[in-house]
């Protein structure tokens, strides 16, 4: 099936879990650089997947996005910097650390993260990235990454599970089911709008 030709009424359980998680498995890999998309629960969730894999020597550098102001427990800042706290707590040096802080949703964050690779590494430097972000929210900014970046570029989904939409148990829960069908509904229209290529589930 493909994606454009899905609609609302077509998003059964077996379709959504289609649609986002099938075919993402992180393949170990080694890259330049890891990716970590902002939200308000990234210092929960994804910078403790990205730090694994920088300690485990998969890449050098963790580039941290997200410019939205949240309020957090400890003050309101932007979402790279407090992330930026949190992998510094976890033992990464913070001249390995790269800060992304104007992107305001997905789609920014892929683009201001191209912006921060050529200005560290230069792009025809980089042969490959690890995208970290939730699992439910991995296709759409796999697709964005992969539609967005130079050709050259391979890019490793690298997912960090929450605690409500695991591939395992996002039907378990209305906060589960909720998510995952806005995030297949997003990525639907997506699609429709041209924002990313068609594909086939």
């Amino acid at each position: 099936m493909w994606v454009s030709q899905i609609s609302e009424e077509d998003l059964t359980n077996e379709i959504i879990d289609r649609l986002l998680f099938e075919g993402l498995e992180d393949t170990g890999e080694n890259a330049d650089c890891i990716i970590v998309l902002g939200s308000i629960k990234a210092t929960k969730y994804r910078v403790p997947v990205a730090v694994n894999a920088y300690h485990a020597g998969r890449a050098n550098k963790i580039m941290l996005c997200g410019g939205a102001l949240r309020d957090f427990p400890n003050g309101k800042s932007k979402e790279a910097e407090h992330m930026y706290q949190r992998a510094v707590e976890l033992g990464v040096p913070k001249e390995n650390i790269i800060l992304e802080k104007t992107s305001q949703n997905t789609m920014e964050n892929i683009l201001c993260a191209l912006i921060e690779l050529q200005r560290v590494f230069w792009l025809n430097r980089v042969q490959k990235v690890l995208l970290v972000t939730t699992t439910y929210h991995m296709r759409r900014s796999l697709m964005i990454a992969r539609y967005l970046f130079p050709v050259h570029i391979d890019i490793v989904p690298c997912s960090a599970d929450d605690e409500n939409t695991k591939r395992e148990n996002w039907m378990n829960s209305s906060e589960g089911m909720e998510r995952a069908r806005g995030e297949a509904l997003n990525i639907v229209r997506c699609v429709k709008n041209g924002v990313i290529p068609d594909f086939e589930i």
